[in-house]
């Protein structure tokens, strides 16, 4: 037949001596439709069967038809026949698939499909006495709610009780041997008047403003980063941030560079260890050179009570290096003093200055709210520090030319643990930030507030020794106090 009219018009006339096809798609179509629905396909084969019930009735095409069943009618009703008899297949095929799917909760958190606890004693109660037939290891759930999931248009996928899961065939065989045969529709619209089931992973959490939790050892360096990019209240592409001792900025979400001033890892902030760093960044890692900075030999009192004290300590160059992998994290530097390094000495007769420095710590943080985090590092320390003098060796007997040499007259190793807190508070509109670090009988202390959000901030530091430290190259208490400017774009 050319159209689906013609069909329908070539059927007709056969269905006096073919009466059994309306038989063959009823009982091919029942079991499908007392399931609580059908494919797409099986939607069809219902439409074309009542298309021909519609064909046959008084006044329809049947009625008009006078001419007996072709060869090409008995052609259209087998494969209307065929087409009916896969669909029942089809739905028998998924139902064994489904049976031997394995159907978790997790899975189903973004989905359409519902959950629910039947409410409905008479309904529970039928429905477990259904499934007790198909297995009677059900009987030991006795007592136990029954939990249906099912898919927006009434499909029924699972029903538990306690431990005993149905589903696929073995649902469809257990509810269609019910004497209840209304059995599978009055579960299927228990849904209305029953207890919702939450279909969510349940291991996953989000943090609230009542719980603390641990943030995961990858993101602890991106949030306790001074220039991070992700977790800045204000996200941009580059960013860079200018104090008085330090110029730090970052471009992209993996490099970077910085300019520090001092080396507060071993407590001396500022111009107090006469040492500058110039460090490039990659992701959590930092490598650069270092090299002296000469000014601060001498102590400036012209505001009192602002007091910069002179410092002790002499500038030297090398290479440093600094990681931060968010669980584990360190310190190294080399250094030595050079020809270059020996004109600007704080007493040429009698000075010191730092060798080498090695750190390594573990940290862990934890969110206490949305907003508010805190950092714990706790590790070990060593550096060195060099005693010497200036030796001026004549090179001719009037003494007007004099050969300069280092005479390194000591070396002291220090060894300290590191215990070291950090807290931010990330609040957009009053964001704040704080620490406190112990090395070596110190404490330096930082903190720093936001004045114009996103633009200007005012920072301190403040070192302090906290005992007696009889190390003539430790520098006495050390305050200094600076605006933030942050630019990005």
């Amino acid at each position: 037949p050319a159209s689906f009219g013609d069909l329908v018009q070539d059927i007709a006339p056969g269905l006096d001596t073919h009466g059994n096809l309306l038989d063959l798609a009823v009982n091919q179509l029942r079991n499908p439709l007392a399931q609580g629905g059908l494919p797409m396909r099986g939607f069809i084969s219902i439409a074309l069967v009542t298309l021909v019930l519609t064909a046959c009735a008084p006044g329809g095409a049947s009625a008009q038809a006078t001419s007996a069943p072709s060869r090409t009618d008995s052609r259209s009703i087998k494969a209307l026949r065929d087409s009916i008899k896969r669909e029942g297949e089809e739905i028998s095929l998924l139902q064994h698939l489904l049976e031997a799917a394995t159907v978790e909760r997790r899975l189903l958190e973004h989905s359409s499909v519902r959950a629910w606890i039947v409410g409905d004693p008479t309904v529970r109660d039928s429905l477990f006495y259904a499934l007790m037939q198909a297995d009677s290891s059900v009987e030991s759930e006795a007592g136990t709610e029954a939990e249906v999931l099912a898919t927006p248009s009434g499909d029924l996928i699972q029903v538990r009780f306690g431990s005993a899961v149905f589903k696929g065939a073995t649902l469809r065989d257990a509810l269609d041997k019910s004497t209840d045969t209304d059995l599978y529709r009055k579960v299927v619209e228990s849904f209305r008047y029953s207890k919702d089931i939450e279909l969510r992973d349940e291991s996953s959490k989000l943090p609230t403003p009542l719980s603390a939790e641990l943030i995961r050892s990858g993101a602890i360096h991106e949030a306790f980063s001074p220039v991070s990019l992700r977790s800045n209240p204000h996200p941009v592409n580059s960013r860079i941030n200018i104090s008085m001792y330090d110029i730090a900025f970052r471009s992209g979400p993996d490099w970077g560079g910085e300019v520090r001033l001092g080396t507060d890892e071993i407590g001396f902030p500022f111009w107090s260890s006469g040492q500058t760093s110039f460090l490039a960044t990659f992701q959590d890692v930092k490598f650069g050179v270092a090299l002296p900075f000469i000014w601060g030999r001498n102590s400036y009192n012209d505001f009192p009570p602002f007091i910069l004290r002179g410092r002790t300590l002499n500038g030297t160059r090398g290479v440093v290096g600094e990681f931060d992998f968010g669980a584990i994290g360190g310190y190294l530097s080399a250094t030595r003093l050079t020809k270059y390094d020996q004109v600007d000495l704080t007493d040429p007769n009698n000075f010191y200055y730092v060798v080498a420095i090695g750190q390594l710590y573990y940290s862990f943080a934890v969110n206490l709210d949305l907003n508010n985090l805190v950092r714990v590092k706790a590790g070990v320390g060593l550096h060195r520090v060099n005693n010497a003098r200036m030796l001026y060796t004549p090179l001719t007997p009037g003494g007007t030319d004099f050969q300069q040499s280092v005479d390194v007259m000591g070396s002291s190793n220090v060894a300290s643990p590191i215990l070291k807190f950090e807290y931010i508070n990330r609040n957009v509109t009053d964001r704040f930030t704080a620490s406190l670090t112990y090395y070596n009988f110190s404490l330096l202390l930082t903190g720093s507030m936001e004045l114009v959000p996103g633009i200007l901030s005012l920072e301190a530091k403040y070192a302090i020794q906290i005992v007696t430290n009889n190390d003539p190259w430790v520098s006495p208490d050390v305050f200094v106090i600076t605006p933030r400017l942050t630019l990005r774009w």
